[in-house]
């Protein structure tokens, strides 16, 4: 029994054709479905080379040999075929034939299950490097949000009760800063920010855009709030900027976005269990309690250190003249000059009065006069605004390799500063 109409009849006609040529003279003798679609039967009789240009890229066919398969794209109608073909003897006359299937729908799957297979192994890798830093500092995680999304800035926002603490990382130079701004109404609409659509510098407070702009933002950047949410009633917010090659898709990807929220939350309960017995309360910077625990614990064993030991002059005078209010906002001022430049190396320490302390690990000599210029532009920058206060701060530098001695280079450091503060008293300034 033969069913050679029924499989005809069942075959797919939208996806599959067939044409049939003379070999002498490449007529045209038989087309069916697809092909028919796309050229017509009425080319029965013609020349197949003359219409189906792709024929001419048909590899060598052999009457003895098996079928030969190859794919085709046909740019004009954007579809792309899988060709089988081969040559026939019938009635002493040879033909050649081509059975062409649209797999136009198979490639674009193809491609997609690719970028899937691409995305997951990414996904797996950031998931992974993200959870074996789970106890460490948010310094860790900016640089992995940065290569994850491709971009060159990453700013992580936490609030600390009456004060909104913003860390920036720059992919470029691999740099951090530290700002401390005053809570207000405007400033928290940064726990609010839509996190489905770019936002411009206009969509933030002032205070805020001061940090975008100081960072290297442009008039023009655009920003994007990857999560916001709140853990013991403490609130926070991750956003990055958005390059024209940051990666859009990866934006809206739940998973990394919960794997990020896991992070900060439990950066925050962490902190918050150790973070009032380690501050100042007044700057935000280390105490003195925890330098001490650092000098006994891990300042010793480093390779290299340098030191920065700061006072602030004037501080009685404004105390005295304005009020201790003022003699406050001096302070707060020169610790966020200190905090601007800080990170997981690098530490800010608030003494006592208008004492500060910076130690660098592990930097070269050359990173630390680097860091140096970098506290002298943030300084410099913070006395552009019109606050009335006028922040002048001496600073003594020492750096030093193994082996040194914490105590010889406080010592030196704080020889260095006196001669420094000596520089900067002006004319009947009392030097203390």
């Amino acid at each position: 029994m033969e069913f050679v109409e029924e499989l005809v009849a069942f075959s797919d006609k939208e996806s599959n054709g067939c044409v049939i040529l003379r070999e002498d003279n490449t007529k045209i003798c038989y087309i069916d479905g697809l092909l028919a679609t796309r050229y017509g039967t009425e080319i029965v009789g013609e020349f197949g080379d003359e219409i189906m240009r792709w024929l001419e890229d048909c590899p060598e066919l052999s009457e003895d040999g098996d079928p030969v398969i190859w794919e085709k794209i046909d740019s004009e109608v954007g579809k792309y075929y899988r060709i089988e073909s081969g040559i026939f003897t019938k009635e002493e006359t040879k033909y050649r034939i081509h059975k062409v299937s649209d797999i136009t729908q198979y490639m674009e799957l193809n491609r997609d299950m690719t970028k899937y297979v691409g995305f997951f192994k990414k996904l797996s890798k950031f998931q992974a490097a993200v959870l074996d830093k789970l106890s460490n500092s948010y310094y860790d995680l900016m640089p992995m949000l940065s290569d994850y999304y491709i971009t060159n800035k990453v700013f992580i926002m936490i609030q600390h009760e009456d004060s909104l603490d913003v860390t920036t990382y720059t992919k470029v130079g691999a740099q951090f800063a530290n700002d401390r701004l005053e809570i207000s109404p405007k400033t928290v609409k940064v726990f609010r920010q839509d996190t489905t659509k770019d936002l411009t510098l206009d969509d933030f407070d002032e205070s805020v855009r001061e940090v975008f702009v100081s960072s290297g933002s442009g008039d023009d950047a655009k920003f994007r709030c990857l999560c916001q949410g709140d853990v013991n009633d403490q609130k926070y917010a991750v956003y990055i900027g958005i390059w024209p090659n940051t990666d859009q898709k990866s934006l809206r990807e739940s998973v990394v976005i919960n794997v990020i929220k896991l992070y900060i939350e439990n950066g925050i309960m962490r902190e918050n269990l150790i973070y009032e017995s380690e501050h100042d309360h007044l700057t935000g910077l280390f105490n003195k309690g925890k330098y001490l625990d650092m000098v006994e614990n891990t300042y010793p064993g480093l390779d290299s250190i340098a030191y920065y030991n700061f006072d602030v002059n004037n501080l009685k005078k404004l105390n005295d003249s304005m009020g201790h209010e003022a003699g406050d906002r001096l302070l707060i001022k020169a610790a966020d000059s200190i905090r601007k430049v800080t990170n997981k190396d690098v530490h800010g320490y608030r003494m006592g009065g208008d004492e500060f302390l910076m130690v660098a690990c592990n930097v070269t000599k050359e990173e630390s006069e680097r860091l140096t210029a970098r506290w002298e532009q943030e300084l410099a920058r913070l006395n552009t605004l019109n606050d009335g206060i006028d922040c002048v701060v001496a600073c003594g530098v020492v750096y030093a390799e193994k082996p040194y001695n914490l105590s010889e280079i406080s010592k030196q450091a704080d020889e260095l500063m006196y001669e420094d503060k000596k520089r900067k008293k002006k004319p009947g300034e009392e030097i203390r």
